[in-house]
C-alpha cells in the first residue's frame, strides 16, 4: 500500500487528488503544513506526496514551488481537481441558524456570494478545509458550520446544508505527485517541470525564452521566486510541453547551457481530462 503525504486532513482536496493519482489503495498521511508533507517523503516515512502547485483563481502556490527546490523531490505527474465547495454542519443545524462558518482562507475568499447572501454569517479562518469539518464534528471548533469538499463532510459525518457554494464553477487546482529523487524511473513524457537561474543582465530572460521557441516547446507556466540570501536575484520555475520526447530533451540541454543554474524536477505525460469529469 502506497503511503501518501498531503497537507491537510483526510477529505482535503489533496486527498481527492491522491485518489486520482493512485486509486483507493493508499495509506493517507495527513500533515499540518506543506513542509511536513515534503519532509515525510525525504525521511522515507511516505512514498509519495501530493501537493497543490496552482489554482485557476488564486494563481501559483509559491510555497510548494520553493519547497520543490529545497527538498530535491522529483515530479512524477500532474492531475487536476475541480474545487466544489459545500456547507456542512452537525445534524440538526439549519442553514438559517448558522452565524459562524469556518474554512481555509482561500476557500472563504472563493465563496463571497454566500456571505453576501447570508450576511448573518461570519467567516472563521482555520488551517484546512477538511480540518474545519473534522474539528467541528469533534466539538473543538468554535463555529457552527464549515466549508469543505463533499468528501470531507461525508468522512466526518456532517450534514450537508448546501452544495456548490463556490463563486466560480471553473475553479480547478493542479497537483503534482512527488517522490524521492531516483526512486522511480523517468517517465519519458513530453511535459517537464524545471527551475532556472539566469544572469542579471539585459536580454538574459529574452535569450532564455528564445530557446523554447527554437525547439517548438510551449511554456505553460513561469513563476519568478526570490533566491534566499541573494537580494534582488530570482529563480524562474517553469512548466513546459514539447511536441515530442526528443524535442524536450534537446530543449532542456539548451536551457542548461543558457542559464547559470538549472534543475529538472521531472518529466511526465500531459494531463488528460477524464471523460466523466
Amino acid at each position: 500500500m502506497t503511503r501518501v503525504a498531503i497537507q491537510g486532513e483526510a477529505g482535503a482536496f489533496s486527498h481527492e487528488a491522491a485518489l486520482k493519482f493512485l486509486g483507493p489503495d493508499i495509506q493517507l498521511m495527513p500533515c499540518r503544513t506543506f513542509s511536513e508533507a515534503f519532509q515525510a517523503v525525504s525521511d522515507d516515512e511516505a512514498d509519495r506526496a501530493v501537493i497543490p502547485v496552482e489554482n485557476a483563481l488564486a494563481g501559483p502556490v509559491v510555497q510548494s514551488l520553493d519547497l520543490l527546490w529545497s527538498s530535491g523531490l522529483a515530479v512524477l505527474g500532474e492531475t487536476r481537481v475541480r474545487i466544489r465547495l459545500c456547507v456542512s454542519a452537525p445534524p440538526g443545524v439549519a442553514l438559517e441558524a448558522v452565524r459562524s462558518i469556518a474554512s481555509h482562507p482561500v476557500a472563504l475568499e472563493q465563496c463571497r456570494n454566500l456571505f453576501e447572501q447570508n450576511q448573518q454569517m461570519e467567516p472563521v479562518v482555520v488551517y484546512d478545509t477538511a480540518g474545519s469539518v473534522k474539528d467541528m464534528m469533534q466539538g473543538s471548533g468554535d463555529y457552527e458550520a464549515a466549508i469543505s469538499s463533499q468528501l470531507a463532510a461525508e468522512l466526518y459525518g456532517a450534514h450537508i446544508l448546501e452544495t456548490d457554494v463556490e463563486d466560480d464553477p471553473r475553479n480547478y487546482t493542479r497537483f503534482f505527485e512527488l517522490s524521492a529523487s531516483g526512486t522511480v524511473p523517468v517517465s519519458g513524457g513530453v511535459c517537464g517541470a524545471v527551475a532556472v537561474g539566469i544572469p542579471n543582465k539585459p536580454g538574459a530572460l529574452y535569450n532564455l525564452l528564445g530557446v523554447f521557441n527554437s525547439y517548438g516547446v510551449d511554456m505553460s507556466q513561469i513563476v519568478a521566486r526570490p533566491i534566499r540570501g541573494e537580494p534582488w536575484k530570482y529563480r524562474f520555475y517553469m512548466e513546459i510541453v514539447a511536441p515530442d520526447v526528443e524535442a524536450l530533451q534537446a530543449c532542456l540541454e539548451a536551457v542548461d547551457e543558457a542559464s547559470d543554474e538549472m534543475r529538472l524536477f521531472g518529466t511526465y505525460a500531459p494531463y488528460e481530462e477524464p471523460d466523466s469529469d
